[in-house]
């Protein structure tokens, strides 16, 4: 059954919102409401005669439900389904040969946003229908549709504010649970919708566009208050949102397209970004169904992950927002021997020296993953990552590790921020070992089946035998320094966030290779 997690700042649960009368919540919306219950769609699999529109008298469609609840106890407070009071033929959409069967069941309604206002009632997006509809939050009733075949209003803006179509994310603004009913402001409303008018390939692919909708309900008029055009003329084909900002900016998020445009109010883009390329618009490959902007503290009860290479750790903690600097800091060895037995021996049994670290070097954070240099001249045999917050203050720390950089010059340990130190422990994992051992028994074989197949014609003595000329070339396999590692490294494009600064590492041959 379909659910939704409520997280708190440290990303725990702290509710699960379930759907009721046996009915599984649905991925396109959860919304709180003013009153802080839940809001949410549900697609409902039920038998329909479907003759009117050209299908099988015992066919079957997905309903368009949505069920408040009380988030605290799930007790279901208000149940609405779009068949009771929507015509089947009242969309554009036909069958597309949907709805012969319970398995593939027709979607004429599509539900995709529900909001609930000051005065009790629910305002809900239905894309197969293109309008949006005020339903009344007692009865269940229809108050009025904007946009679609039985729009209420009259558009004052040439059909600009009615002529929505596959939208989504319909939102009251400037609401007002203090208005007065018998004001003469009280029946003006603002909404704002993402309007997508584009089904995608086979259908009208036209440009979509943020929109805020001033409504008359006393005159039942329309009128667009402002539109939100992106640069790049971009048609989405589903999903997407339109969040309007405390400082009165507009936040455009284009769903199906990996693209987000924060404008101010009366559309002049401030920023433009897309987080995938421009040129895979319209695949589906890279999507997201909303895009918000909100303060947001995480403080995640992990602790940070590191990667520990030869000249530098790759630090991140994903989810922690307060993050400013990262510091490397070392310990002293101070074992004088251990007798024969491992660190991980000698750190329990010396637990007082777990702490004795010092500063080594420090840089701010930069982006999700950060990279923190280790000096070439390195004296430490334990290190490990803290983060710092604001001021300096002590947020988390990564697990220590033996530093042992002969080691890092040919892997990379890795240290989850979930695990205990991993002091003297090998970076290779049980599967390379395996791939390696593999590796090493295929070799074998085929030189035994070289040996036994071809020794005879000489072949196996042409494969080995070095050409005069090319003699002293191939006399031997000739390794890459730690110094050359140094320079790849430091030219390649993984994606670890800055460069080692130069000052905090040894200049001498750093950029040349000997």
């Amino acid at each position: 059954m379909g659910f939704v997690d409520m997280l708190n700042s440290r990303y725990e649960e702290t509710y699960k919102v379930r759907g009721v009368n046996g009915l599984p919540a649905d991925l396109h919306e959860f919304n709180i409401t003013p009153d802080e219950t839940a809001v949410f769609a549900v697609y409902e699999t039920r038998p329909a005669d479907l003759r009117v529109v050209g299908g099988p008298e015992n066919g079957w469609i997905f309903d368009g439900v949505f069920q408040e609840v009380d988030i605290e106890t799930n007790e279901l407070l208000f149940q609405w389904r779009a068949s009771e009071h929507f015509n089947l033929n009242d969309g554009y959409r036909g069958t597309e040969g949907n709805g012969n069967s319970e398995d593939a069941p027709w979607d004429f309604f599509h539900i995709n946003s529900i909001d609930k206002d000051a005065r009790g009632n629910f305002l809900i997006s239905s894309r197969y229908m293109s309008c949006l509809t005020y339903i009344d939050g007692k009865t269940g009733g229809i108050i009025w549709r904007l946009g679609g075949t039985q729009n209420s209003f009259t558009d004052l803006s040439d059909g600009a504010a009615t002529n929505i179509s596959w939208q989504h994310h319909a939102r009251f603004q400037e609401e007002d649970a203090d208005a007065d009913p018998e004001s003469e402001d009280y029946p003006k409303r603002a909404i704002t919708i993402f309007d997508n008018s584009s089904r995608g390939k086979g259908a009208p692919e036209n440009r979509s566009r943020g929109l805020f909708v001033d409504i008359d309900e006393k005159e039942l008029t329309a009128s667009v208050r402002h539109e939100y055009w992106n640069p790049l003329q971009i048609s989405s084909q589903s999903q997407g949102s339109v969040q309007v900002l405390d400082n009165g900016n507009v936040l455009v998020g284009y769903g199906f397209d990996a693209a987000w445009t924060e404008f101010s109010v009366d559309g002049e883009v401030l920023c433009n970004v897309h987080f995938g390329p421009s040129g895979g618009f319209g695949d589906g490959n890279i999507i997201s169904y909303r895009v918000f902007k909100h303060q947001w503290v995480g403080r995640p009860t992990s602790s940070p992950d590191a990667a520990f290479a030869e000249t530098y750790v790759a630090v991140s903690w994903n989810g922690a927002t307060e993050v400013k600097s990262w510091v490397l800091e070392g310990a002293v060895d101070t074992r004088n021997g251990t007798n024969g037995k491992g660190f991980n021996d000698w750190k329990i049994q010396h637990p007082e020296h777990l702490d004795d670290f010092v500063f080594v070097s420090a840089v701010p954070k930069s982006g999700f993953e950060t990279v923190v240099p280790v000096p070439s001249d390195m004296p430490y045999r334990t290190l490990r990552v803290v983060a710092l917050g604001d001021e300096g203050k002590f947020l988390g720390v990564t697990a220590s590790v033996e530093w042992k950089p002969e080691e890092f010059n040919k892997e990379i340990l890795i240290v989850h921020g979930d695990e205990d130190d991993l002091m003297g422990e090998s970076g290779i994992g049980d599967f390379w070992m395996f791939v390696l051992g593999f590796m090493s028994a295929a070799f074998v074989m085929l030189c035994a089946w070289l040996l036994k197949a071809h020794i005879r014609n000489g072949l196996l003595v042409q494969l080995f035998r070095k050409s005069p000329d090319k003699e002293a070339e191939y006399e031997e396999w000739m390794s890459l320094s730690s110094k050359e590692l140094n320079v790849l490294d430091e030219l390649s494009d993984l994606e670890t966030g800055d460069q080692p600064e130069s000052h905090l590492l040894k200049e001498e041959d750093k950029h040349g290779i000997p």
